[in-house]
C-alpha cells in the first residue's frame, strides 16, 4: 500500500485536513490511535484505512 492507492480506494472519505470520515459507511478517525467504523469494508479498504492511520497527521483545524 502506497499514498497513491490509498487515496484511490479511500477517495471522498478523505477530509481537507487528513482526517477520514463518511457518514454513508460509517467511518470516523480524527488522528489518533483508534477509529469508528461501522459498515462493510473489503480487504483493500481496511488496508487503506490502516495505510492512512499509520502514515498520515490528522491536521488540527480551527474547530479542534
Amino acid at each position: 500500500m502506497n499514498e497513491e492507492k490509498a487515496r484511490a480506494i479511500l477517495g471522498e472519505r478523505i477530509q481537507p485536513d487528513n482526517s477520514l470520515h463518511d457518514s454513508t459507511d460509517w467511518v470516523d478517525w480524527t488522528g489518533d490511535d483508534s477509529i469508528q467504523l461501522d459498515a462493510d469494508f473489503s480487504v483493500d479498504e481496511l488496508e487503506a484505512i490502516a495505510w492512512w492511520m499509520r502514515n498520515k497527521t490528522h491536521a488540527p483545524t480551527s474547530l479542534d
